[in-house]
């Protein structure tokens, strides 16, 4: 069955939802927007969603915004899940529902928090914290429980589009391909466009950590200490050993860390694929920002070496140790400005200052700054040269 017959079988169950369905929300009819979801899941996700668990989704989907007209009748637009949940509650046994059905679409709903992460209005620890509680509850594995999370999100935003039927609006959100957006086979998900499929995959790596800490407690609850070796000689990659400190300052249960200036992107746009997988990258999120919004100033040639920087951070986000930090002023010296964006990459610095940072930055300023705060610094100038030096 399409949407529409489903919306109607539904509406034959439970009557009531007929008149809910075609209420109208700011400038759409809730049936039209919940329809627009559902063609985005069905164009997208449907061929490799779980063939178990299709069927409990696609309900879900054509459920998830029926008490959206309350809330904003009422006045409390904030209260919408919550008016949702009694409705599903109220008429379970009409929908045919099993309780683990309810406790899943409860789950899916409290949880919704992604968007605002998305849009910086939550920080990334409590949507992880939030995510994980309403996993917890909806009983099902904290990563399959991400996933239909994440689904429903994406089909969610992907109705704001005119592709998807509605009115052209959060098409900024994620990459196309004549026409259509790219959907991942690897993930199983939509692709966006760089500097939020960094933001997802910041979520997505924590969630993931979780996941590691779960399975090691639940192999042996012995506390260890794990150790990374430093290979010295690297064949057409950077020796960073020479800018290390000295190793008797190298804590064990520490990693030196590589952290890069937006300068050093736009000059050489492939850094990434220069530095040994065997070092860790911290990317500052306004290094992120800062080339993004480069896109739209800079020369043709300078777009061009944006565009190439972006791409390669996001082709290297699943397949080396590169994380994304938000900077956190509280760390810099009280006499630096907060606003600076060369203060809020030195913050991300800072934050593992414990664990021998080393800022590749050609900045005079930045390098300055560091170098009173005791953290390494690297010139891209000495990178290229050791690296010819090879």
């Amino acid at each position: 069955m399409n949407g529409i017959e489903r919306i109607e079988a539904i509406c034959k169950k439970v009557p009531v939802f007929r008149e809910l369905y075609r209420a109208r929300v700011r400038h759409y009819k809730i049936e039209e927007h919940i329809l627009n979801v559902f063609n985005q899941f069905e164009q997208y996700f449907s061929e490799t969603f779980e063939e178990k668990d299709i069927e409990k989704f696609r309900l879900f989907l054509l459920l998830h915004d029926i008490g959206k007209s309350i809330a904003y009748k009422r006045g409390d637009k904030n209260n919408q899940h919550d008016e949702t949940i009694n409705l599903i509650q109220k008429y379970k046994s009409d929908l045919d529902l099993l309780d683990e059905d309810l406790v899943l679409y409860e789950a899916l709903l409290k949880a919704d928090l992604i968007g605002k992460y998305m849009e910086n209005k939550v920080s990334l620890d409590v949507t992880y914290d939030h995510i994980i509680k309403q996993g917890r509850c909806s009983k099902l594995p904290i990563i399959n429980f991400f996933y239909f999370l994440s689904a429903y999100y994406q089909c969610d935003i992907a109705s704001y589009t005119k592709d998807a039927g509605g009115i052209a609006y959060l098409e900024y959100l994620f990459e196309y391909d004549n026409g259509n957006k790219i959907f991942s086979k690897k993930t199983k998900l939509l692709t966006l466009k760089n500097n939020y499929q960094l933001r997802y995959d910041m979520l997505f790596n924590k969630i993931n950590e979780f996941l590691d800490i779960s399975q090691q407690k639940s192999i042996d609850t012995t506390p260890t200490i794990s150790t990374k070796g430093f290979k010295l000689k690297i064949i057409d990659k950077i020796d960073l050993s020479v800018f290390e400190k000295p190793k008797k300052e190298i804590k064990k249960d520490k990693e030196n860390l590589y952290i890069i200036d937006t300068n050093v992107f736009v000059d050489y746009p492939e850094i990434i694929s220069k530095i040994n997988k065997n070092y860790p990258i911290v990317l500052s999120a306004k290094v992120v920002d800062e080339l993004d919004n480069l896109k739209s100033t800079l020369d043709k040639i300078g777009k061009v070496k944006v565009q190439t920087a972006l791409k390669s951070l996001n082709n290297n986000i699943e397949s080396r140790d590169l994380r994304m930090e938000i900077a956190d002023l509280s760390f810099l010296p009280i006499d630096f400005d907060k606003r600076s964006p060369d203060n809020m990459i030195l913050s991300v610095a800072l934050k593992y200052k414990f664990e021998n940072p080393i800022l590749l930055t050609s900045d005079n300023g930045l390098q300055l700054k560091a170098k009173v705060l005791k953290i390494t610094t690297i010139s891209l100038k000495e990178f290229l040269d050791q690296l010819k030096s090879k």
